[in-house]
């Protein structure tokens, strides 16, 4: 295992998923959210557990990047076992949990599938950038 690119993918998958989660649920859910605020924790309430979030990312960065590092094979190119192992676990992580939320909320349909596509995607892409950045000892 090559520590040092280790640590550079997980950092890339780390940016990656805070871009990604910005960009999902403060872009492109973000009036959403605004427009059914009684669903969630009132915005100071959210910042001040912001450490948390960010931990968690950081967590499921590094989780990723393990994972990645014990299927990975040398001879076969980075970004296309990148790119597969972020679509795999993005199905891994979007579908299941999207749709037990789908069946314990009453969240209507569009937000749960948005959910699921959000996911699959910042997940494939920062699974992407892990297979980009990580390359084992020569």
């Amino acid at each position: 295992m090559n520590l040092k690119r280790l640590v550079l993918a997980c950092a890339g998958a780390f940016a990656t998923i805070v871009v990604g989660d910005y960009l999902i649920h403060e872009l492109w859910l973000g009036g959403f959210y605004r427009a059914t605020a009684s669903w969630w924790r009132p915005a100071e309430q959210m910042r001040s557990l912001m450490g948390l979030m960010f931990v968690s990312e950081a967590a499921l960065a590094a989780v990723l990047t393990l994972i990645y590092t014990k299927g990975y094979e040398a001879s076969k190119g980075t970004l296309s076992q990148g790119f597969r192992f972020g679509v795999l676990m993005g199905v891994l992580l979007g579908v299941p949990s999207s749709l037990m939320k789908a069946f314990v909320y009453p969240y209507p349909a569009p937000l749960i599938l948005n959910w699921m596509v959000g996911t699959l995607v910042e997940i494939t892409v920062a699974g992407s950038v892990i297979g980009a950045l990580y390359k084992s000892a020569k």
